[in-house]
């Protein structure tokens, strides 16, 4: 057994061993087929939390779509406005007011996941909450002895004027970036003590180079793969193929994702994609459309460069490292927490600087060194960040007194 094996034999052995709730939000189904990110990163954590002798129960909506088959999964039930009679939405619109409820019928969804906790058979160490400032109190007073943890993959706001009642009842709030850490300390005033950064992981098992991804395509292959926003930047993608274009420059461009939340199928009801539809068109850009989880990695390993331009402070977008684990060129923006994950190894520009987009995007398409070298630098950053060193960190957070 070598020393790096041997180490982490030892720090299992020495690690004691938990019973692990994750609380998923409401309509962030356990799938692989319907879930987000948050569902992602929570599968992800309980696989490696159970690789090591640890238990783990996964609390989420069922949509009916195949699910994760990791962790004992426990349903919950949150309303739409489409569940509940005029009478009911008007009576939570008040509770809503009342409680400084963050998220719309969210009684509902409280009553369930609280139904849910008092009903285990028995105490789990902690229950990790998602992206949300409301429910550790609930939990807390459900659950005296276990410990919260928050687990921020954005932003987070609250209609709450006073936070203290959530400070109190974390132990620590995770944020997936320095960005967010800073932010999330600022914004809230939490003592930097129950302040952690763990950064999002991938897996490199399912995002992996192609065989020969380190010989230069012609055309070369750039893709944006993400929700279709003008925040993550997809029009920036195309303007700057249209001016490599122009200069001549064999580049082809391909757009997969869709609208935010559900809106697969109806983008062109939103008018920010039909602009971009234009754009794509005129570049002559294929577009897949949303993309599920479990075909994300075949998509992205095909391309040569991705780009993550996004305009607004992206927290820790998992595409980072899932197209460097891909043997891509990044291209993102130096916001947010986009330089946490590609850390020195992408090109990181301003995403309002378009000639700067563009020179990058060059650089890339008329240097087979430059591209090569940039894959190959892609791929090792990406070695060094599998979730199960991002599992080691959050070990580390559980087990903290």
């Amino acid at each position: 057994m070598g020393k790096n094996m041997e180490a982490t034999s030892r720090s299992i052995r020495n690690v004691k061993l938990m019973d692990i709730c994750f609380l998923l939000p409401p309509a962030e189904y356990y799938s692989p087929k319907s879930g987000g990110a948050v569902a992602t990163i929570a599968m992800q954590h309980a696989s490696n939390l159970l690789s090591r002798g640890h238990s783990v129960k996964i609390l989420a909506d069922i949509n009916g779509d195949e699910l994760y088959p990791v962790g004992d999964i426990l349903p919950i039930k949150s309303m739409s406005k489409s569940d509940l009679s005029l009478a009911q939405r008007g009576l939570s619109r008040l509770r809503r007011h009342y409680e400084e409820a963050d998220l719309a019928y969210y009684e509902y969804y409280r009553g369930s996941f609280v139904s849910v906790l008092n009903g285990l058979a028995s105490r789990p160490d902690a229950v990790v909450v998602f992206n949300d400032l409301v429910s550790p109190i609930y939990v807390k007073r459900a659950l005296p002895g276990t410990k919260v943890i928050v687990n921020l993959q954005n932003e987070q706001r609250t209609r709450r004027k006073d936070v203290s009642a959530t400070i109190d009842s974390v132990h620590t709030f995770v944020a997936c970036s320095q960005y967010i850490r800073k932010w999330t300390g600022e914004t809230y005033n939490i003592p930097a003590e129950k302040l952690a950064v763990i950064n999002n992981g991938v897996d490199l098992d399912q995002f992996r180079p192609r065989q020969d991804y380190l010989v230069s395509q012609q055309p070369l292959r750039v893709l944006f793969v993400g929700r279709i926003d003008r925040n993550k930047g997809p029009d920036i993608a195309a303007d700057a193929i249209a001016s490599l274009q122009k200069e001549g420059i064999p580049i082809r461009l391909t757009v997969a994702g869709g609208l935010w939340f559900y809106g697969h199928g109806n983008e062109m009801s939103d008018p920010f994609f039909r602009e971009l539809r234009v754009k794509m068109d005129a570049v002559g850009a294929e577009y897949l459309g949303y993309v599920t989880r479990d075909k994300v990695a075949a998509v992205v390993r095909e391309h040569d460069v991705v780009c993550v331009l996004s305009r607004s402070h992206d927290p820790n977008p998992l595409v980072c490292l899932e197209a460097m684990a891909s043997g891509c060129a990044v291209i993102g923006a130096d916001r947010g927490g986009i330089p946490d994950a590609v850390e020195q190894v992408g090109l990181l520009v301003d995403p309002d600087d378009f000639p700067a987009v563009v020179d990058s995007l060059r650089k890339l398409a008329t240097s087979a060194d430059t591209l090569r070298i940039q894959k190959e630098k892609s791929y090792l950053r990406a070695l060094q960040a599998s979730w199960s060193a991002t599992v080691d960190k959050f070990q580390e957070v559980l087990q903290r007194q």
